[in-house]
């Protein structure tokens, strides 16, 4: 929160506009330079909300964003290193800011054994050329992550493609890869609980 007023007078105005980039801007500075170059971190700013004409400095801007990490350390790092970074930019910028930090979804981290087992699955249904066991870690977030805190299992992705990722103005869901995922499902449960078995 600043003081706005009019464009053309910046002087007499504390313009959270500036302060507001100045902040997206340093908290950059958290992935590179706050934390060792091997622990996935992804801090991103998606949304900078401020203003409604072109000659008016106005009193508030909103920043909003996600963090993604594996670690629950990092995670206390980051919203340290925020904390600090928002009260500093705010108070070098002259204006006031309040940071509101949201935990989300923990990381969703598959099981070995049952991610194994999903895959050989998998790879019965598709065949082995269209199946990696292992893609490495991503930073999507998923609420099934927190039923992977209580049980083991494992979260997997249905593949459609050279296409649009998710979240992509572009996206569009493949529909002849839908049986493709049904027979998956059919089958682990099969595996998973023959006729028959006590």
């Amino acid at each position: 929160k600043g003081l706005g007023g009019h464009g053309a007078t910046p002087h007499l105005t504390r313009d959270p506009v500036v302060a507001a980039c100045g902040i997206a801007t340093a908290l950059q500075t958290i992935v590179s330079r706050n934390h060792y170059a091997q622990d996935d971190l992804v801090v991103s700013v998606t949304q900078i909300h401020t203003g409604t004409t072109d000659n008016v400095i106005p009193e508030t801007a909103y920043i909003n964003g996600t963090v993604r990490s594996f670690d629950k350390e990092v995670q206390a790092m980051v919203i340290r290193r925020m904390e600090q970074i928002v009260a500093g930019q705010a108070a070098s910028y002259d204006v006031s800011a309040t940071l509101e930090y949201e935990k989300g979804y923990p990381a969703t981290v598959n099981t070995p054994e049952e991610a194994g087992f999903a895959a050989a699955v998998a790879t019965e249904i598709a065949g082995e050329d269209r199946v990696i066991a292992d893609n490495g870690r991503e930073m999507g977030a998923e609420d099934f992550s927190y039923m992977l805190e209580k049980r083991p299992g494992a979260y997997l992705f249905i593949g459609q493609g050279d296409t649009a990722g998710l979240h992509h103005a572009a996206y569009n869901f493949e529909d002849e890869i839908a049986p493709v995922g049904a027979s998956f499902f059919a089958r682990i449960v099969e595996r998973a609980q023959p006729l028959g078995a006590k």
